[in-house]
């Protein structure tokens, strides 16, 4: 009785076991996915300070199953910029743009990432280095105001003269 009863437990123990290895085995071949590629971004890498600027994002996905849903762009100066293609998925391919402006001067680096519809996150980008130099005054603009302005004074001290 006691070997019918052990063997009745190991029979049950094996369907079990088999039974759950083969689940795990078939939702391994569901979820098989590919994340998306890093996202390719293009736009200006020189530019002032408060001004704004557009970047082009590409999205791809090596699935091409087309549902990209969302993005992250980080700007290098603390600001993370996201936005969702919820309400109509990107296309594999497709271009969004993004606008961002710097608020101080200093060299940036700007990376991404994208998602797809399983919610797998591609690496981040290659950063692409953005300069927001010091808005200078050249030489050249400096003397010529000077001289416009003293050009001016002459003329008016000239008039006052003529006028005595």
């Amino acid at each position: 009785m006691k070997k019918k009863i052990f063997g009745l437990i190991f029979i049950c123990l094996f369907l079990l076991t088999g039974s759950s290895v083969a689940l795990n085995i078939e939702s391994i071949r569901f979820n098989d996915n590919t994340p998306p590629n890093p996202p390719t971004i293009v736009g200006p890498i020189n530019g002032k300070i408060r001004q704004s600027y557009i970047y082009n994002i590409t999205v791809t996905d090596p699935d091409e199953d087309n549902k990209l849903l969302k993005l992250e762009v980080d700007f290098g100066d603390g600001i993370v910029q996201e936005d969702c293609g919820c309400d109509t998925p990107w296309e594999n391919g497709e271009i969004i743009q993004m606008e961002h402006s710097w608020k101080k001067q200093g060299t940036f680096n700007i990376t991404g990432r994208v998602a797809d519809e399983h919610n797998e996150w591609s690496q981040w980008s290659e950063p692409i280095t953005v300069t927001m130099p010091k808005n200078k005054i050249s030489l050249n603009a400096l003397i010529n105001k000077f001289l416009v302005s003293f050009s001016n004074s002459v003329k008016f001290l000239n008039l006052l003269i003529a006028n005595i």
